[in-house]
């Protein structure tokens, strides 16, 4: 089960995200996770424009729930199926 804890190390297609620059200033993008790979999430801007955004050097602040869990981009910079299997039992 997704939660604050342990977010990383879950699927995050379908969260809700805003993007910020490592030195966490204003947000660059807002809008929703639709897929992801290795390197970067695909994000579909409030406005509807799909865009591709490198994890390298930004900060995601995922809308879960009634919570906002910000992760470092590097802290996610794995291929997802990887990453969820990095979790311990």
């Amino acid at each position: 089960m997704r939660a604050p804890s342990n977010l990383a190390y879950h699927e995050l297609i379908g969260l809700p995200v805003k993007v910020l620059n490592e030195d966490g200033g204003l947000p660059i993008l807002l809008g929703k996770v639709v897929w992801e790979t290795k390197n970067t999430l695909v994000i579909v801007s409030e406005k509807g424009r799909r865009l591709i955004i490198p994890k390298q050097h930004k900060v995601f602040v995922f809308k879960l729930g009634d919570k906002e869990v910000t992760l470092r981009g590097e802290s996610i910079a794995f291929r997802p199926e990887d990453r969820t299997g990095r979790m311990d039992p």
